[in-house]
């Protein structure tokens, strides 16, 4: 016990002075604060014709398994692979392989973001007008040229998966129009105003075919809309007021305005700042909610953030940006659950109605050479899982009920907490985003949870956490001098590592009006400590209700 408190004493000691300021975290777990769905919880498979792959199939099971898709799976539509023509040159569509990719996808437990993307080169304008997909494909960006093919296009895929999997599934599900048209990679010339053509027929083929079904668009670029926010009002201007290209008439129909929004631009920070952010993340959500409230005719449209990440630039790896290392290390764990808590937060003080959020984990596109490259994956070539996965595991075992949670007004330190009927969780991050490299100060937490059960009650708590020592393949690797060729022996040291893991042994104690705990929270860390009653107490040593312990 001695050598214990002696290097409790040591570890106070040497932590820098501005570490050693307690921040208080008090949580009522009796007082109900609102519901929490998983917003967090859906994915962006891509490149999406890797999902038949023996990739996709892996992808699918580590993503769920994480919890990390638990809402929906967004995937490209991909007529240019369906269109046929029979012996007398008329057009058909072929959608089987889609069926497979949504089989899959439903399989899984989640629902499907359909991008209608890709024209068919027979249906195309400007044929020349191409995108290089993953090693080697090529898909068709022009806009048509003849739009009511376009309209028949949309039209067959809606009646097919209508007729396929029933309305009341496929209401569930969302449609889009296109990807990032403003950005010429993905739409000929980047020409917004062809684009509000193509929103219009494809939006008249899918109400025509299914009024329910729910429509969005133009998910523009991120920092092309932070930048040039009057590419976005042009389409709420056309949605609202602008004359339909399909139907003559004043407006368009729309159930969702899709953005995409990221914490920087290629793997850096965003404009005018140094490094990715949180503040800049939420910054562009409020901006957008603005933008479609001074719409009256919008006010009730939700967002949906269609793509979100730390930083854009999927394939800008270390070698070229070195803040890139932040989709590596625990960093990237303490961006999603800060900015967890950041979206609830808002949604408690000031609904903006934002809702719908899918990771883009778009780093897939090119083949690693090696482990840890920096690109937006969630696991390696050699199958090493990044600690993000981790935030996705925590967040996997909150409770549907908020509760009351007050902090000390810290710069890093936040948290919030759910509860069950015989569970308290409580998230508490030290997020810090000037230090990219995780060298930023430990702080010194001091939580008090007041129960919503009864006093005389025993309970269990686990502490769960992800920091460099923790819940961390990447430290591992690092380690072991990131090797480029790991061989079997460290492929399995770096993988026994990579999981969900505990800081501590679990702690039997008394019952308490109150629990108290202290611990050090490394800088860009994740703890989730668990709260348990015990209706059946194990025969094992307890602490009182008031002890604290690191």
């Amino acid at each position: 016990m001695k050598k214990i408190n002696l290097f409790i004493f040591l570890l106070f000691f040497y932590i820098p002075a501005d570490s050693q300021k307690t921040v208080k975290i008090n949580v009522d777990a009796a007082q109900y604060t609102g519901k929490l769905e998983p917003f967090w919880a859906s994915q962006i498979i891509h490149p999406t014709e890797f999902l038949l792959t023996g990739w996709g199939k892996n992808f699918i099971d580590m993503i769920t398994e994480a919890g990390a898709a638990r809402q929906y799976i967004r995937i490209y539509n991909q007529p240019e692979r369906a269109f046929r023509k029979d012996k007398n040159d008329r057009i058909y569509y072929d959608w089987s392989v889609f069926d497979e990719m949504a089989e899959m996808i439903l399989t899984s437990g989640n629902k499907l973001k359909i991008v209608f993307f890709g024209m068919p080169y027979e249906l195309a304008l400007h044929k020349e007008s191409v995108k290089k997909r993953p090693y080697g494909g090529l898909v068709c960006i022009s806009p048509p040229e003849d739009y009511r093919k376009w309209e028949e296009l949309c039209a067959d895929f809606t009646r097919h998966v209508v007729q396929k999997y029933g309305p009341e599934e496929v209401k569930q599900w969302t449609f889009r129009c296109w990807n990032e048209p403003d950005l010429s990679g993905f739409w000929h010339k980047a020409d917004l105003r062809e684009y509000l053509k193509l929103y219009d027929h494809f939006a008249k083929a899918v109400k025509e075919v299914c009024p329910e079904i729910r429509i969005g668009g133009p998910a523009l670029t991120s920092t092309g809309t932070y930048n040039k926010p009057e590419n976005l009002e042009m389409f709420l201007d056309h949605i609202v007021k602008g004359t339909n290209h399909a139907t003559g008439e004043k407006g368009a129909p729309i159930d969702f305005i899709a953005v995409h929004t990221y914490g920087g631009s290629g793997a850096g920070g965003g404009p005018g700042r140094q490094y990715p952010e949180v503040d800049y993340l939420i910054e562009q959500h409020i901006r957008y909610a603005d933008m479609r409230d001074k719409y009256p005719e919008l006010k009730d449209i939700p967002i949906h953030v269609e793509e979100w990440g730390e930083a854009s630039g999927g394939t800008t790896g270390v070698s070229s940006k070195p803040t890139a290392d932040i989709r590596n290390s625990q960093y990237g764990a303490a961006f999603l659950a800060a900015w967890v808590e950041r979206h609830v937060r808002m949604q408690l003080e000031n609904n903006r109605n934002i809702e719908s959020f899918t990771f883009c984990s778009s780093g897939y596109e090119t083949l690693a050479e090696y482990d840890f490259m920096g690109y937006r994956t969630l696991d390696t070539r050699n199958g090493f899982q990044k600690p993000v996965l981790n935030t996705y595991r925590i967040l996997n075992k909150l409770d549907s009920e908020l509760v009351s949670v007050d902090v000390d007004k810290d710069n890093h330190i936040t948290a919030f907490a759910t509860r069950g009927k015989d569970k308290i969780s409580i998230i508490v991050i030290n997020y810090q985003h000037e230090h990219p490299f995780n060298d930023g100060i430990s702080k010194l937490i001091s939580l008090q949870v007041k129960p919503q059960w009864e006093a005389t009650c025993s309970v269990s708590i686990n502490h769960w956490r992800i920091d460099n020592r923790h819940s961390n393949a990447y430290t591992v690797f690092k380690e072991l001098g990131s090797p480029k060729l790991p061989n079997p022996m460290e492929i399995d040291a770096i993988k026994e590592r990579m999981g969900l893991e505990i800081l501590e042994p679990s702690k039997q104690m008394k019952g308490s009006h109150k629990i108290n705990m202290k611990f050090y929270l490394p800088c860009n860390a994740v703890s989730l400590i668990e709260i348990s009653k015990n209706n059946n107490p194990p025969p094992v040593r307890e602490e009182t209700g008031g002890k604290s312990f690191f």
